[in-house]
């Protein structure tokens, strides 16, 4: 499991994780069932503190991303998430203003952040056709 963290963002550490997870999840990368490397060693490939995975985990496995399991580890769920529409669309909405006011930030034009949204989209459509 490949994840990117960027100390320099701005953006927590933990954040960046859950995200990424996330997305892995729901593109298909991640499998139901798969089992996700544990505590140390996701703390020693970030180079964090394993606590901050810890927290990762538990904030994951209360979002029914993943169900961790006594002496066996962390794993992708297979129920899902209990989340209603509305929730769904305030959470996305919340993330795309911080993605666009970054963007506008960093000095991107409207053109181009459409265009990478547009992209991804795509993307996405790929991932989970295949």
């Amino acid at each position: 499991m490949l994840i990117n963290v960027d100390f320099n963002s701005g953006e927590p550490v933990t954040r960046q994780v859950i995200a990424q997870i996330k997305w892995m999840v729901a593109t298909g990368r991640l499998a139901i069932g798969e089992k996700l490397p544990s505590v140390r060693e996701l703390a020693k490939q970030l180079k964090v503190n394993p606590t901050t995975v810890s927290r990762i985990y538990a904030e994951l496995s209360a979002e029914d991303v993943i169900v961790l399991r006594q002496g066996q580890g962390a794993f992708v769920s297979s129920r899902p998430s209990t989340v209603t529409r509305t929730q769904a669309k305030k959470q996305v909405r919340e993330l795309v203003r911080r993605m666009l006011s970054e963007g506008v930030r960093l000095g991107l034009s409207h053109d181009d952040i459409r265009q990478l949204i547009e992209n991804d989209i795509e993307n996405l459509r790929e991932t989970t056709d295949e």
